[in-house]
């Protein structure tokens, strides 16, 4: 058999997501999906050799160790202002050495790339386009829409043409995408006519299927049965629609929400909460493993009131864990959701929705939501995955 070895590749520094004083950068970098992808890859086939790879800001030279039988690599950022803005030389250059070793000694090296609009993207596409790439999109956008989306960067118009331009120029080096959105599929289809290009998201571990007790979870969480309550996982900042989901709670004084996750504007939220004495609402920080797994299954609602998405794998694994959503209408969100079957499409940065909606979905009863999502077995996705690989 041809031996194959891929390397996943993070965009962006992980730490940028980590909160004030958090040091928990491992833990983090292992619940990514460069990761996860990489621990199922090697589940399904392990004869596949994985190695997962990312630019950190937090290192000032390069750094590895080894979980689940995959080499991961941390290389110092040369140059970074903010997320998706930082790159690595050295990483770089040890890719092209990588290339030029996978040619020598005849064996098939893919570079599996995470996020399209961004620095380490366009450069990917610039030096190594012609070689064995596939780039997952993550919900991202394209400069000249992500310059729409954001009217406080009109300051910077002349950046995000030419980075529009830049990747009018490379994209179509690329041989597949994975996208979340019809959009993003859209767009591709017009810069990269040539590439192939399908809507694939990350997959769920069969743990989120198996029959879960409401009243058992509760009772772990110390939860009352009889107290409402919702939750949000995700990273804590505005682009996920905190500041709406934090004011809606004025209104929903006898719901409890949880949220689960970091995020560098998490100090802001909190200071909101103080000042309006939201005592209704509790950061939990980090939360995984069978500890989440009843944070889903004690949930009345999932709430997801994002600006911006791909395909949320919080969603899917609500879904699974039988939890009914409330989520916006944005990404591939309705490419994801039934309304008024598996959950509640609401307009984004609207807190009147989020609480017309909350207080409408926690009153569902004997509602069959997780049947939908068995398309989202890590299995199927990594089949899949690989079948592409095979295809160079």
């Amino acid at each position: 058999m041809e031996k194959i070895k891929v390397i996943q590749i993070s965009h962006s520094s992980e730490s940028y997501s980590l909160g004030e004083g958090e040091k928990e950068l491992k833990k983090l970098v292992l619940n990514d999906w460069p990761a996860k992808v990489s621990k199922q890859i090697k589940k399904f086939y392990p004869e596949i050799e994985v190695e997962c790879w990312a630019p950190e800001k937090m290192y000032n030279k390069e750094e590895q160790y080894e979980e689940f039988g995959i080499l991961f690599r941390f290389f110092p950022v040369t140059f970074g202002i903010r997320y998706a803005l930082d790159f690595s030389i050295q990483m770089l250059r040890e890719l092209k050495k990588e290339i030029k070793k996978s040619k020598k000694e005849n064996y098939k090296l893919i570079i599996h790339f995470h996020e399209v609009h961004n620095l380490h993207g366009l450069l990917i596409a610039s030096f190594f386009g012609k070689e064995n790439v596939i780039i997952q999109h993550h919900g991202g956008s394209w400069p000249l829409k992500h310059l729409k989306e954001s009217n406080n960067k009109m300051w910077f118009f002349l950046f995000f043409v030419f980075a529009q331009w830049w990747e009018n120029l490379v994209l179509k080096n690329i041989k597949n995408y994975y996208v979340l959105s019809q959009d993003e599929k859209g767009y591709l289809e017009k810069v990269a006519p040539n590439s192939n290009i399908r809507f694939q998201t990350m997959g769920i571990e069969d743990d989120y299927f198996k029959i879960g007790d409401k009243k058992i979870a509760r009772k772990r969480l110390k939860i009352p049965l009889d107290k409402k309550m919702i939750l949000f996982i995700g990273k804590i900042a505005e682009v996920k629609g905190m500041s709406f989901l934090l004011k809606s709670m004025k209104n929903l004084r006898d719901v409890e929400l949880k949220l689960i996750g970091f995020g560098p504007e998490e100090k802001k939220f909190k200071d909101y909460i103080e000042e309006n004495k939201l005592k209704n609402v509790e950061f939990l920080g980090g939360v995984f493993g069978e500890e989440k797994l009843d944070y889903l299954c004690a949930a009345d609602s999932f709430v997801l009131p994002s600006l911006k998405e791909g395909a949320p794998v919080t969603i899917m694994e609500s879904l699974a864990r039988n939890t009914p959503i409330v989520v916006t209408n944005v990404g591939g969100v309705p490419l994801m959701i039934q309304n008024g079957e598996e959950g509640i499409i609401i307009k984004q940065k609207n807190s009147e929705e989020i609480v017309k909606a909350v207080k409408k979905i926690i009153k569902w009863k004997n509602k069959n939501v997780k049947k939908s999502a068995e398309r989202y077995r890590w299995g199927r996705i990594i089949d899949d995955t690989v079948k592409d690989y095979k295809t160079f």
